[in-house]
């Protein structure tokens, strides 16, 4: 899930009042929409979570230490003992996916559970726990004919890579070596479980964790504005995704669900709309289209096009991007996760320093659109509008995620409606779409907003871990059933209601 969380008043008010007027219909602008649109057999319908959120006693991870420091996480949450716990209720989980029509699942295996120390990864004695837990659970998945896809790391590191309490060291993807520690990783969790997977993701928005990392200070290592560090960072996930990305082809030569294809690699890419905090002064445009850049296409030029633009200026000057072999060709489709707009500004708020040099605004927009409990804009439009930035590269496409904070239930469905409908309406401009994963089947740990937002199909009980499937999920299960969302039955619906609480 999305890493812009209570950090992010700290630097992305900005003061302007300009209200940014909704866009049209397809994507930014055009005509109106079909009277339906209609999704293809074989489409992967399905939800989304991530290990350190959902199971318990991921004590060998920096994220456990992190949230045992004071004033990092909100309300003081911290994910044990409250989480959901999911490990141990697989059936459970697979009960909600099945009792909805969800035909996949989407769901990472921890680094730091399968191997808890340096010694245990150097020398290749994994937890066999942690692994039997998760073959028992593609298993299951397979046996209720849900098609399993794997992230190798959403955010969480092992603790001996990373130490929250020495910010000022290299943490994480700063360590020496850690591209080919990564790659080995992923070379034998592919070995592990590449008869049960198809479908692997290697990194969770990487340019998330170095916002949160590295800018915003909500996510370890908790440094603020070190955009130079940050960028470093990313640098290194490019390379890190693309070693596994050859690593799991080289391992995983099975063919888990028979289709012929061994497998299918990518990484998850947080993508957003960016929009002129004032549509009437160039620089806030021209921010924008900077920041767009930045956050959207950057790291999938590099991974697609084998584009190497190391001062992340976007520079189409030959002497500034190069062509790097080794990163050329290294996604075999494209995982969009799609949440909302964004507002930029070249002069007002704080601004983030070079090369971004831009205030960002993601919550309460002075916009005229409904507002979730995490105060983002519900603008399902936004989503196709990255569906149509990613359709030129030719790759088949998956929204690994989309979803929606709403304790109260009252925006969901209606959310749901409106996105589907978007992404259907891409397929008819096109766009080879082949899943949809929601976020999230059950409400979780949002990282250092604490159990405040509510994002899942399904709630629980925090003692007994009892799951309560939502109202709204019917709207996804009978979207699923006829595989068909009309504009008429959108309209139908009630509007969005008031946001119960406020996570922000």
């Amino acid at each position: 899930m999305r890493t812009f969380a209570g950090a992010i008043a700290l630097l992305v008010a900005c003061s302007s009042t300009q209200a940014q007027p909704d866009a049209g219909d397809a994507g930014d602008g055009g005509p109106p929409g079909p009277a339906a649109v209609t999704f293809p057999a074989g489409f992967l319908w399905g939800s989304a979570t991530a290990a350190f959120q959902v199971e318990a006693l991921d004590t060998n991870t920096d994220w456990s230490a992190w949230a045992a420091l004071p004033n990092k996480i909100e309300n003081g949450d911290t994910p044990d003992p409250n989480g959901p716990d999911a490990l141990n209720h697989i059936p459970d989980d697979i009960a909600t996916l099945v009792s909805t029509n969800q035909n996949a699942y989407r769901f990472s295996v921890e680094w730091g559970r399968i191997y808890p120390t340096l010694d245990a990864f150097t020398n290749n004695t994994p937890d066999q726990t942690a692994l039997d837990t998760y073959l028992n659970e593609l298993a299951a998945l397979h046996a209720a004919g849900i098609t399993p896809m794997v992230t190798l790391q959403h955010f969480a590191f092992p603790s001996w890579l990373s130490d929250v309490t020495d910010p000022n060291d290299p943490q994480g993807w700063e360590r020496p070596g850690i591209v080919d520690q990564f790659a080995t990783f992923c070379s034998r969790i592919a070995g592990y479980f590449g008869s049960e997977v198809d479908w692997w993701i290697t990194i969770n928005e990487p340019l998330n964790l170095v916002v949160g990392g590295y800018v915003q200070g909500s996510f370890p290592p908790g440094l603020v504005l070190q955009v130079t560090r940050g960028l470093n960072v990313a640098m290194v996930e490019v390379r890190a995704h693309a070693a596994c990305y050859d690593a799991i082809h080289q391992a995983d030569i099975m063919d888990a669900d028979g289709d012929g294809i061994p497998a299918l690699v990518s990484y998850a890419a947080h993508m957003r709309t960016f929009h002129p905090s004032d549509p009437t002064q160039q620089a806030d445009i021209d921010a924008a289209n900077h920041v767009r850049y930045v956050f959207n296409d950057w790291f999938i030029n590099a991974v697609t096009l084998g584009e190497w633009d190391p001062n992340v200026d976007g520079d189409t000057v030959p002497s500034d991007i190069t062509i790097d072999p080794t990163l050329k060709g290294r996604a075999d489709y494209l995982g969009v996760n799609y949440y909302s707009d964004t507002l930029v500004s070249a002069s007002r708020g704080v601004i983030i320093p070079a090369p971004i040099n831009a205030a960002i605004a993601e919550a309460y927009l002075p916009t005229p659109r409904p507002k979730t409990d995490f105060g983002w804009d519900i603008y399902p439009e936004g989503l196709g509008t990255v569906l149509d930035e990613v359709k030129p590269y030719a790759l088949p496409v998956v929204i690994t995620e989309n979803g929606i904070a709403d304790e109260g239930d009252v925006m969901r469905a209606r959310f749901i409606a409106e996105h589907l409908y978007q992404a259907g309406w891409a397929i008819q401009r096109g766009l080879d779409l082949r899943g949809y994963f929601h976020w999230a089947l059950v409400d979780n740990f949002e990282w250092a907003n604490g159990f405040c937002p509510h994002f899942g199909l399904s709630s629980y009980d925090m003692t007994t871990k009892a799951r309560t499937v939502r109202a709204s999920a019917q709207t996804y299960a009978s979207i699923i059933q006829t595989g068909t969302v009309k504009q008429a039955d959108i309209d139908a619906m009630p509007p969005y209601g008031t946001p119960a609480v406020q996570c922000q």
